[in-house]
């Protein structure tokens, strides 16, 4: 499992195109991992239309997809509550309580502005910070991982 993990890996490192492109995709698939309700075909269209490596977006969506939500929950709960004076553990229970509500509850006002604003909000600027993050690493990876095998290969 390790060795095929690591194998993923360096074929990730050996997509053929600038680092720029594959690390920009990359954040983008993150950003979009990460937030609700986006999933792998915005993330493609997206990535298409400005000329980002779909494949590096893709890997970054399928990596954060779903489970990314369980673990940003509180940190976005905590901006969230902080940007619209509300306690961030009512956030969260407000948000498992009518979880299961279904889509036409969701819409109601005091749903919609108490509730999802603060936490989309939150999400925004988590992804927002990670994908950033993402990007600029990738792109310090890749670029010395080039130079290192151009090195390699000129030897």
């Amino acid at each position: 499992m390790k060795s095929r993990l690591k194998k993923i890996f360096e074929h990730f490192f050996l997509i053929n195109d600038t680092p720029h492109k594959i690390a920009a995709g990359a954040a983008l698939g993150v950003f979009f991992g990460i937030i609700p309700g986006e999933g792998i075909a915005t993330t493609l269209i997206v990535a298409s239309i400005l000329r980002f490596n779909r494949l590096a977006a893709l890997s970054g969506v399928l990596v954060t997809n779903m489970w990314s939500t369980v673990l940003i929950l509180p940190p976005t709960a905590i901006i969230g509550a902080f940007l619209f004076n509300d306690d961030p553990q009512n956030l969260i229970s407000e948000f498992h309580r009518n979880y299961y509500l279904g889509f036409r509850f969701f819409l109601s006002k005091i749903i919609l502005f108490d509730l999802v604003l603060p936490l989309i909000a939150g999400f925004f600027i988590i992804a927002g910070i990670i994908s950033i993050s993402i990007y600029f690493l990738f792109r310090f990876l890749l670029k010395s991982k080039k130079i290192k095998f151009l090195k390699e290969k000129s030897n």
